[in-house]
């Protein structure tokens, strides 16, 4: 398997390399460049002993470029309370509800949660019109092991039926209809993020009363317009934590630019740019289990673009400079009593200190003379 040699790079400094390789190439081999001799080739007896050699390796070119984001619990959003009344029972914080769960008591009738994406739209009893929200109802008593009846979209006896004994399982009056607001449809579990009522409140219909969320986490984070063509929905990237551990992810979404104020308010008021666009993407952890440590916490998100595919590399300090437009290496020689080889080069992608490079007698495992580190 060929190697894979990565680079870290930011932002502004990626946007350098892409302009001006040739620039960044001579710049940082400046300082080897100061050591050695550009001449004619050098006996090996005059070769410093702070130089030594390394191989020349085969391997995929691979630059990363590096964005700040925020890791946090999926679709994040204010519960809100739908018949108005008093606040008699409410959740702990961090409590995870699950379908047939109740959410919340007001008046100290309970909020249930069942699981479906339509939302609960009218009430539900004997004779309402057929629907899909019938059929999502039937769904949950079914899996709430009071429907025994086969799955339609019709409120039916069976139904009622059911509704009865699901009724008589929460302790409340057994009426075989159900009112709308007494139910919550969600497609996913909610976690208690925060309270913002307290027991005892009076409250009206659409008055939040706590933070929910999904039990899983997303990171988001906002990308460059200069870097959009990094964003692909279903690409892996990397992501560490602020504990040092690195794991991946999968872009899920990449959204349309969007305009962002200044982070710092003063530069905005002492006249400094107005807002920047940006492109923002949302991440999928491969492995939820990485970011248990967290709840929300500042993160690394790692975009990797493949420069070349299987090639020679070098380290960047191995290159000679002949004038401002050619390079060369040099090999221990084996001939005129062991002088020090040049052989020209022709250099192509850098990424994490290392050169593209390709010239005749150039091969894999050819030894190369560099400073020692």
């Amino acid at each position: 398997m060929p190697g894979v040699i990565r680079e870290s790079v930011s932002a502004p400094r990626r946007a350098l390399l892409i302009a001006a390789f040739g620039a960044l190439v001579v710049v940082s081999v400046i300082g080897a460049l100061l050591l050695r001799d550009v001449a004619a080739p050098r006996s090996a007896a005059d070769v410093p002993a702070e130089f030594t050699t390394v191989g020349v390796t085969t391997g995929d070119m691979v630059s990363a470029t590096n964005t700040r984001a925020v890791l946090h619990y999926a679709q994040e959003r204010a519960l809100t309370s739908a018949p108005g009344g008093v606040v008699t029972a409410l959740p702990a914080v961090g409590a995870v509800i699950a379908p047939g769960g109740t959410l919340y008591r007001v008046n100290n009738s309970p909020v249930v949660l069942m699981r479906g994406g339509l939302p609960a739209w009218r009430s539900f009893e004997s004779g309402m019109p057929p629907g899909d929200d019938v059929r999502q109802l039937e769904q949950n008593l079914s899996a709430l092991g009071v429907f025994r009846g086969d799955v339609d979209a019709t409120f039916t006896r069976a139904t009622a039926d059911a509704v009865r004994a699901w009724q008589k399982s929460l302790g409340v009056e057994r009426t075989g209809k159900i009112d709308r607001a007494s139910i919550l449809f969600t497609d996913h579990d909610l976690r208690v993020a925060r309270l913002t009522a307290v027991l005892g409140a009076e409250v009206g219909a659409g008055t939040a009363l706590y933070d929910v969320s999904a039990t899983t986490k997303v990171v988001d984070l906002d990308l460059r317009l200069a870097d959009q063509q990094l964003a692909a929905v279903g690409k892996e990237v990397g992501i560490t934590l602020p504990d040092g551990a690195n794991t991946t992810g999968s872009i899920t979404s990449v959204g349309e630019p969007v305009e962002r104020e200044p982070e710092d308010p003063a530069a905005e008021a002492s006249g400094g740019a107005g807002g920047t666009f940006v492109v923002p993407v949302t991440v999928t952890l491969t492995d939820h289990a990485a970011a248990d440590g967290f709840s929300r916490a500042s993160v690394s998100v790692q975009f990797s673009s493949t420069l070349a595919d299987d090639v020679l590399t070098v380290p960047v300090e191995a290159l000679v400079a002949i004038d401002a437009t050619k390079f060369a290496i040099e090999t221990p020689g084996r001939s005129q009593k062991g002088a020090v080889r040049r052989i020209p080069v022709t250099v192509g992608a850098f990424a994490s200190g290392r050169v593209q490079v390709s010239g005749e007698g150039i091969r894999e495992g050819l030894q190369v003379v560099v400073p020692q580190s």
